[in-house]
């Protein structure tokens, strides 16, 4: 018998009061248009009510310091398990965290290396180890028969302590012979001869002297356990170099070849090692981080690429910024007089100078100062504010040079395991990790204490190349992770937590992931599913809609249009006729067209050369100008490195003063073609809930103006500023118009009560008085684009700005909406409405990155409409992209691989889509050919 989550009267946000039946131990998938209620159903619904049971089953002490949700505005729901949901924001900000310790990999490999990895000396490179009394016996037994050996430990030589108390002290000991420089001589007659032991080069205590035969052992036993006592946990074995030749020749010499110690050191270098333990291998313990950066793997130094950005510049034309400012003017001037003393060339650009010039500009001379030096003077005035504010311009992240980057200190570095440490595994890919545990060679011993420590690394790594992150390294910092990236990174750690009766909740995991890993993908959901979970995504993905058990339609349109359920059951069971355009889509009825003609390219193009940033091979890639390109390739290929990384901060120098990363490159030209360069990401926009989407295209100020117009507002001498909730005035004092008070409560969740003042509406009562056409600010700002759209029609003005957020399907948001509510999607659509809205005068180049996050098949026209406007008011656009849908619609594409990571970096092939799909070797063109036929 079949269990469902059953969920009745959902009213959250713009749901209608819907009911669900969501299948347990599933994998469901919610689709729909943007804007139609998926992520209020699946996260502020199903997630919200999850996660608030689980939490309300702790004590009241422990729910203070667990994340909290608000119930969500529905009647009833049964039969929901604790929810966990893995989003597509990256929300790590933390340098600390690492993909190794996001999925607990790193965890495993610390407790690995200390049990079976092996110290090495860092100055001989031998083994460290303690010398156990039964391996000396036995090394000592399997000498040839006959064999004489002395037993010895090494004598301390005290300060302060003379030559006849050292003898005394051996003598109490019953220490009756000494090896004194390779001589045996008996301490305890008084004619021993003529010696001082503190000024003897070795010296030794003969504990026995012993002739190698069968049943010795205990009598070994016995001698080095006293040798240990005796010499402080250290012994030797000496054997005889030389024999005498007739009664009256010489003694024989004696060498100290063997050394033993109980202590974890190098006996040959005399070095003591710390003992192994799991906190040793841990970065973030003090135990084992690098003492100079504390971990951190890199430490703040000026940076000379700040310090002079543009060496083209001589030194007369200010090549040294800091020295540009009034205030330190006068150092460049000193620089200027001295420089003809010391033959250093002003005029020349500063690329230019010689070795010897440099070294003197840095270190200073009599005559001027040097930037190291300005620097030192500046540091030891840290204590002022403007002082690290200046500091900070010009300081940047520097490889640390005592740990070279590892983050661990030298002992933790010298545990190795098949002569690798911890850190050269953590700097491998996924997919040769693999290969590196897999060829690992135990002993006995060595499986018995370690198996399942490998079992489980081998597991959660074989997770992560399932779900197409093999070319991820272990030490990648978490925060350089994309948005899908970071959701499949939480998905691993999920699998490898083996936890079951959970709901997962997923929003679009298929982000960032090329077609060719979506099968991946769907078998490790899959996989999360078998294990005894139910798995609920909010997903756009084709083939991921296709491979759910059962969907959930939510629509038929977006914002006010949506929130009903238009279907939910089988894909294959779903009507041709029930009005889902997800349906029409999946069914074929529906799809984006390829272009009927895509526009030729010209000779206007940027070149770059010798791209080598990160994985990429130095490769050489034209970017013809005024067309659609896609920039695509697998996840790790190299193609955000290349765009983001490379291309856009190298123009950025060349157009306007850039302070940014640039990526490695040998040139660029064709610069001149374009007037500026703009990044489109999915960063948020808006810090305060006030910032809302109308304000970004200008409409808001042509709203309050025509409220402030109207002839109740002129009579009360009511301007357009009364009409914001940015500044005092016409907003709410009580709420400073947000609409809502913030109650902090000690162990529940903080509770957003509605302002008892204005009552939500953030304006204050005379305000919401003044009206347009029967509406006041309050009810404008709670309509939606759509119908603002309808609602302005005879305002032109409007009706412009609100006809931009149409296009970039954003027509389902409430005027009003913060900012700070929408997803990384909506940001970035919303941020191109607003270049659209701008009108921008010259040529521009724009780079997108993934702009369809979010979008439904539906939205994609109007995505790739935008596009094409762009694109004939004479501005280029480059899109880095993996929708199938978006890519066959490109004018041109650039196709980056083969595969990610070390094997990816490498220019696979561009040309239209016709032409790539004629690649064998590239993997987009592979899927495009289903596509374009």
């Amino acid at each position: 018998m079949k269990k469902y989550i059953t969920a009745k009267g959902i009213k959250v946000h713009n749901l209608k009061n819907i009911d669900v039946r969501v299948p347990l131990g599933k994998f469901t998938a919610i689709t729909g248009v943007s804007g139609s209620g998926k992520s209020s159903l699946a996260f502020d619904t199903l997630y919200a009510e999850g996660q608030r049971r689980y939490i309300e089953s702790f004590s009241a002490y422990a729910r203070q310091f667990l994340e909290r949700m608000d119930k969500p505005d529905v009647d009833h729901i049964e039969g929901i398990p604790a929810a966990i949901a893995i989003e597509q924001k990256n929300p790590v900000k933390n340098r600390r965290s690492t993909v190794g310790t996001a999925t607990e990999i790193n965890d495993y490999l610390r407790l690995f290396f200390a049990k079976i990895g092996k110290t090495h000396c860092g100055e001989c490179g031998k083994p460290v180890k303690k010398d156990l009394v039964s391996e000396i016996v036995k090394k000592i037994g399997d000498l040839e028969t006959g064999s004489k050996a002395l037993l010895a430990f090494p004598v301390i030589i005290r300060p302060g302590v003379d030559h006849a108390g050292h003898i005394a002290a051996l003598l109490e000991k019953g220490i009756v012979r000494a090896l004194i420089d390779r001589k045996v001589i008996d301490i305890s007659r008084e004619d021993a001869g003529s010696f001082d032991i503190t000024k003897a080069k070795s010296a030794f205590g003969i504990i026995d002297r012993i002739t190698v035969k069968d049943g010795i052992n205990d009598r070994l036993a016995d001698g080095i356990e006293s040798g240990y006592g005796l010499g402080e946990g250290r012994m030797g074995v000496a054997f005889e170099s030389g024999k005498a030749k007739d009664v009256g020749s010489k003694p024989a010499d004696w060498d100290v070849k063997w050394l033993f110690s109980k202590h974890f050191m190098c006996n040959g270098c005399d070095i003591e090692y710390p003992d192994v333990e799991p906190q040793m291998l841990s970065f973030n313990n003090p135990v084992g981080a690098c003492p100079v950066c504390q971990g951190f793997g890199h430490t703040i130094e000026i940076d000379m690429n700040l310090v002079i950005p543009d060496r083209n510049k001589s030194l007369k034309e200010g090549a040294i910024v800091p020295w540009n400012t009034p205030k330190y003017s006068n150092i460049k001037r000193e620089l200027l007089r001295g420089a003809p003393k010391y033959k250093i060339p002003v005029d020349e650009p500063f690329k230019k100078l010689k070795k010897e010039h440099l070294a003197l500009i840095m270190k200073g001379t009599p005559e001027f100062l040097g930037i190291d030096q300005f620097f030192k003077k500046l540091g030891r005035k840290k204590y002022k504010m403007h002082v690290r504010v200046l500091l900070s311009k010009y300081r940047g992240y520097e490889t640390c040079e005592p740990c070279s980057g590892s983050r661990l200190n030298d002992h933790a570095r010298h545990i190795k395991i098949n002569t690798l440490n911890i850190t050269d595994v953590c700097a491998m890919n996924i997919d040769n990790a693999i290969k590196f545990f897999s060829g690992i060679k135990l002993d006995r011993f060595e499986k018995e204490v370690s198996g399942l420590i490998l079992e489980e690394i081998q597991k959660r790594l074989d997770y992560m190349s399932q779900i197409g992150l093999g070319y991820l390294t272990l030490d990648r910092m978490t925060r350089t992770l994309s948005g899908g990236e970071a959701q499949r990174v939480n998905i691993t750690t999920s699998l490898g937590s083996s936890l079951v009766n959970t709901l997962y909740i997923l929003d679009e995991p298929s982000i960032g992931l090329h077609s060719r890993d979506t099968d991946r993908l769907i078998g490790t959901l899959k996989k999360l599913k078998d294990i005894g979970n139910t798995v609920v995504v909010v997903e756009h993905d084709n083939a991921i809609i296709n491979a759910a058990d059962e969907i959930i339609d939510i629509g038929p349109r977006a914002g006010e249009n949506g929130g009903k359920v238009v279907y939910q059951g089988a894909v294959k069971d779903m009507p041709d006729d029930n009005g889902s355009i997800t349906g029409q889509y999946l069914k074929g009825s529906k799809k984006v067209e390829v272009p009927s003609e895509r526009k030729k390219t010209t000779k206007k193009a940027i070149t770059l050369k010798g791209a080598s940033q990160n994985n990429l091979k130095g490769i050489d890639v034209v970017f013809p100008l005024e067309v659609f390109i896609c920039v695509t390739g697998v996840s790790g290929s190299g193609k955000s490195t290349m765009i983001q990384d490379t291309l856009y901060g190298a123009l950025k120098s060349k157009i306007n003063a850039y302070s940014g990363h640039i990526g490695k490159h040998k040139s660029i030209t064709g610069h001149q073609h374009v007037n500026d360069v703009i990044l489109v990401d999915q960063s948020p926009i808006g810090r305060t809930p006030r910032s809302n989407p109308i304000t970004y295209v200008k409409v808001f100020d042509e709203i309050r103006k025509m409220f402030a117009g109207s002839r109740e507002a002129k009579a009360a001498g009511i301007g357009p500023g009364y009409f914001s909730f940015n500044v005092a005035g016409g907003r709410c004092d009580n709420c400073e118009g947000c609409g809502q008070e913030k109650i902090e409560m000690q162990f529940l969740a903080d509770i957003f009560v509605t302002c008892e003042y204005c009552e939500g509406k953030r304006f204050r009562s005379e305000i919401l008085d003044i009206k347009y056409n029967d509406k006041n600010i309050c009810e404008v700002l709670d309509m939606t684009v759509d119908e603002a759209a309808g609602f302005f029609k005879d305002s032109s003005r409007v009706l412009k700005g609100l006809k931009h957020l149409q296009d970039t399907g954003l027509g389902y948001l409430r005027l009003g909406q913060p900012a700070t509510t929408l997803s990384g999607g909506e940001a970035q659509r919303l941020k191109l409405a607003t270049f659209i809205a701008k009108g921008s005068t010259g040529r521009i180049l724009f780079i997108f990155d993934e702009p369809t996050t979010g979008l439904h098949f539906y939205d994609i026209h109007k995505l790739l409409n935008c596009f094409g406007k762009l694109i004939e008011a004479g501005h280029s656009v480059i899109v880095v992209e993996h929708n199938l849908d978006v890519i066959k619609s490109a004018d041109y594409i650039i196709d980056l691989g083969p595969e990610g990571g070390e094997g990816g970096g490498s220019l696979i092939g561009c040309g239209t889509p016709e032409e790539m799909a004629k690649i064998n070797s590239s993997y987009t063109g592979q899927h495009l050919r289903n596509c374009l036929n």
